[in-house]
């Protein structure tokens, strides 16, 4: 996701991509309020939540926009902005 707002990337992982979108968007998560509205930009698929883990800690480790950019649009769904 996305925040025009604070010029910010979350990176996060779900079995629900809508609710988690509007969890985000309703103010339900501490975290994330402040940039309210998020935009999803993009996701990546995994087969199973151990996988979905090991991607999420990969691109969060890096701490690199570059990186996770290139990271999903090589490998994930890139949504419209």
């Amino acid at each position: 996701m996305y925040s025009k707002k604070l010029n910010k990337y979350y990176l996060g992982k779900t079995n629900d991509l809508n609710r988690r979108l509007k969890e985000h968007n309703n103010y339900e998560e501490l975290y994330t309020k402040r940039g309210v509205p998020w935009i999803l930009i993009g996701y990546i698929e995994c087969r199973d939540s151990q996988e979905a883990y090991h991607t999420e800690n990969k691109l969060k480790k890096s701490k690199n926009k570059k990186y996770t950019k290139w990271y999903i649009e090589n490998n994930g769904i890139i949504m419209d902005r």
